[in-house]
């Protein structure tokens, strides 16, 4: 059942974040990457993926603290990025089970670098570098329903560079 919740979890995750990355209006973009977060959140915890799980929810308070400001059109302050990239670290530490959770305590620190960006073409591609660290990581962690859905993420991500690279030239 567990299996299956993820399963679930996961798609409506994907959903959301496929919506996202087309979103040109960054308060939006955050509102449905927050949202996004937690259905992602819950398939790692129902699987009891700690540093994943964990992370994932740290995630949504960062969404959640970026969206606040970007809403009241204030510059998110380097400091969070700090206090956030030691959070995620000190969960990866704490809850360590084997070498490929260090992937997964570095994606979403570059996850929160690029959130932290103030472009919405740059955050696109400063997002596609952490995607393809969880494909490798959902591979090399034999979860290969994820790693399809995360590899769907990273296409999609590619098509709207793509989409607004035309869009600026």
């Amino acid at each position: 059942m567990n299996f299956i919740l993820a399963q679930v979890f996961g798609g409506i995750a994907l959903i959301l974040f496929i919506v996202s990355y087309f979103c040109n209006d960054k308060k939006l973009f955050f509102l449905i990457q927050i949202i996004g977060d937690i259905f992602y959140g819950l398939s790692f915890a129902v699987n009891l993926a700690l540093v994943a799980g964990i992370n994932t929810f740290i995630s949504i308070i960062r969404g959640i603290l970026f969206y606040i400001y970007e809403r009241k059109k204030k510059e998110i302050p380097y400091t969070w990025v700090t206090i956030f990239s030691a959070l995620y670290l000190l969960v990866g530490v704490l809850f360590f089970k084997n070498y490929l959770d260090i992937m997964v305590m570095i994606t979403p620190i570059l996850f929160t670098i690029a959130m932290w960006m103030k472009d919405m073409q740059k955050i696109r591609y400063f997002v596609l570098v952490p995607s393809v660290i969880l494909v490798v990581y959902d591979i090399l962690s034999q979860v290969y329903t994820t790693a399809i859905l995360d590899c769907i993420n990273v296409i999609v991500l590619i098509v709207a560079l793509i989409k607004y690279r035309q869009k600026r030239v």
